[in-house]
């Protein structure tokens, strides 16, 4: 049974608003005490908004997870939290969260947010190339027609990839652009992922249609132009 948010909180009187608010706008909602029921609720549920209370035990473990990608489609997570200032703010998102909002919890601005992506998700296409297809909101992928689970890094070095289609890009750029810091030449990092790639998209390393291996230079998504 599909949801259009899973709150996971304890505090029950932040989701009797949230959810009086939402259902009068017609966004289905349910809530999950434990990051162990969350777990049972992503898979169940398939939500496309998470709103996640930072406090309950082992919220960052599992915001993680969903950054990982172990849930398919990911949903869109929203972290409530004590932020002080930007800085905290910042550390959220480099957690895995997509925005982070404090307490105490507006049902109105958890709103805004959901129209807000919703508005967005309209306005991007589908990176969509032979059969492969990128959503970059639900930051879902498909072969084929299945749907494909990467982590968190996979995706972004093929997302790097296929918005550059048909350009090589070194192993350095591929790197500076994922993991946002200095190139180290004997990392394995991103041949890496390259491989687990294909693997899971079931290409083979000599593939010439979707990842190619430039030799002595890097590697490019696509034909080149």
């Amino acid at each position: 049974m599909k949801k259009d948010l899973l709150f996971i909180s304890e505090r029950l009187e932040y989701f009797t608003e949230v959810y009086k608010i939402l259902r009068h706008s017609k966004v289905d909602v349910v809530q999950v005490e434990s990051a162990n029921d969350a777990k049972a609720g992503l898979a169940m549920y398939s939500p496309a908004f998470v709103l996640l209370d930072f406090d309950i035990k082992g919220a960052k473990f599992l915001l993680d997870k969903i950054a990982m990608g172990q849930w398919v489609p990911r949903p869109y997570v929203m972290v409530a939290a004590d932020c002080a200032d930007g800085n905290d703010r910042a550390d959220m998102l480099r957690l895995g969260a997509d925005i982070c909002i404090g307490w105490p919890i507006n049902a109105k601005e958890v709103l805004a947010v959901i129209y807000a992506v919703r508005r967005r998700h309209r306005r991007l296409p589908v990176i969509e190339y032979e059969e492969l297809a990128i959503n970059t909101t639900s930051r879902t992928v498909t072969m084929r027609g299945k749907p494909i689970a990467l982590t968190h890094k996979e995706y972004e070095v093929l997302c790097v990839l296929a918005n550059q289609a048909g350009i090589v890009l070194t192993k350095e750029e591929i790197y500076r652009a994922v993991w946002k810091s200095s190139y180290d030449p004997n990392s394995t990092n991103v041949a890496d992922q390259i491989s687990s790639l294909r693997y899971k998209l079931g290409l083979d390393r000599r593939d010439a249609t979707y990842i190619q291996t430039v030799i002595g230079v890097g590697y490019r998504f696509g034909k080149s132009d």
